[in-house]
């Protein structure tokens, strides 16, 4: 019997020191060092800024209580067009705060200090576009071609400039969303026979003009990082729970597991923060390249998040690997966004500058090279796989290979389950990208 007690208190010792060798092999790392990922704002005087204009444009905007009226015009369906006419006349103010705006050079917004801030005026940049967007469509059919250039090549700018300096994610997608709206009109504008030669001439000097679109991305995602790192601090320093930070039911828990009861091996700051700094640096790196050239990060298998939840809290830094798959952006949606916003402005260069020349030649061109340089500088990449965009004459159309990085020959074929989308987002499921370039008779 004493024996069996000797050998199992031996037992006892030898798991005692396993598991303190192990929680000592797995203590935090150094501070690591993340200077590469801060965001320095600008000093901008107000009157120099373009959000204290924008900011204006929100204040003096009007919304109609029918919101769906300004959707459903822009999408050609049937609607009392005078109501159109109605709420551009009351926006007459926030367009023109728009215009002086835009002769800003940065649009810099406060700065976003937590995931909980409330940006309330991006919502309405947002329907501002869609009011500039129905204007330009109003005009346009009314033959107002030259006010119509003007309106569509403002808010080309207005969400160009939004893109460029945004101050989070959000801010960028926002400012994406406001130049597609843009961009369509742009390419009805292009396509319309109305459009004179020297109409057509400034449009393709705006649109010249657009993006690059990784500078804003760039600039959100170490903004997004900055976030993250406070949630990493304010959880260390027991300001929030283990329960809050996993959501039990969405209500106040009623034990507050913090850091300071829970050991280093479950949570070390350090590690996290290196681990979501590297994720942020590959995607900084991915911002300027087409998508064929990105590296892929697999986020999951990084901290082993593959693992069963409910192993997931016996490895090292446990609350960690939660924050990571809690926190962790939906890295391939941002990329590929940014890929389509380069792919439409490419695409609506080449429609404007092919209409151009139809104008003036009569015809199509053959080859997308004989509109350089009268034309254009250069034919645009396809930001998808980096080779010159696709074009077909006899189809009329120019197209981008898409995320499946498949020359399909200008196939607009479409998965059955997307059959039902609304046209311009059965665009970027298709096998194809393809827009038409024909002008409309």
């Amino acid at each position: 019997m004493k024996n069996i007690l000797t050998v199992l208190a031996g037992l006892l010792i030898l798991g005692i020191v396993g598991v303190i060798a192990v929680i000592s092999r797995n203590r935090d790392i150094p501070a690591p060092d993340t200077t590469d990922l801060i965001f320095e704002r600008p000093a901008v005087a107000p009157e120099n800024n373009a959000y204290t204009y924008f900011l204006a444009a929100t204040n003096s905007f009007y919304w109609p209580t029918n919101a769906a009226l300004v959707n459903d015009y822009l999408d050609g369906k049937p609607c009392d067009s005078a109501l159109i006419q109605e709420l551009v006349a009351r926006n007459a103010a926030t367009i023109q705060a728009v215009g002086q705006g835009l002769k800003c050079g940065v649009c810099l917004t406060p700065e976003v200090t937590g995931f909980d801030m409330r940006l309330p005026y991006l919502g309405p940049w947002r329907s501002i576009g869609e009011v500039m967007s129905a204007k330009t469509k109003l005009d346009r059919l009314a033959g107002r071609y030259a006010e119509a250039t003007s309106t569509c090549i403002s808010l080309l700018q207005f969400g160009d400039m939004t893109q460029k300096d945004a101050g989070s994610l959000i801010h960028y997608l926002v400012g994406v969303a406001v130049l597609g709206f843009g961009l369509e009109q742009a390419q009805d504008l292009a396509c319309d026979k109305g459009m004179s030669q020297e109409e057509l001439t400034r449009l393709s000097g705006a649109l010249a003009m657009l993006g690059p679109f990784d500078r804003g991305l760039v600039r959100a995602l170490k903004v997004e990082y900055t976030l993250v790192v406070q949630i990493v601090d304010q959880f260390r320093d027991g300001k929030f729970g283990l329960d809050e930070l996993i959501g039990l039911d969405g209500e106040k828990p009623k034990s507050m597991w913090t850091s300071k009861w829970i050991p280093g091996y479950f949570f070390q700051p350090n590690t996290t923060k290196l681990a979501f700094a590297n994720l942020y640096r590959v995607m900084i790196s991915n911002a300027p390249l087409c998508y064929a050239d990105m590296k892929r990060y697999d986020v999951e298998a990084s901290l082993g998040l593959k693992t069963a939840k409910e192993t997931l809290f016996t490895k090292p830094n446990a609350a960690g690997r939660i924050m990571f798959d809690i926190f962790i952006p939906a890295v391939d949606t941002l990329l590929e966004r940014k890929c389509r916003a380069e792919c439409n402005v490419a695409a609506t260069r080449l429609i404007t500058a092919c209409n151009a020349y139809a104008k003036k030649e009569g015809r199509l061109p053959d080859d997308l090279q004989v509109l350089v340089p009268a034309c254009l500088a250069a034919i645009p990449a396809d930001p998808y796989d980096g080779k010159p965009f696709r074009y077909s004459p006899s189809l009329g159309i120019v197209y981008s290979v898409g995320i499946d990085l498949k020359d399909s020959g200008g196939s607009s074929k479409v998965p059955v389950e997307a059959k039902d989308d609304t046209p311009a987002k059965r665009r970027w499921k298709a096998e194809d990208v393809v827009f038409e370039i024909k002008a409309h008779q």
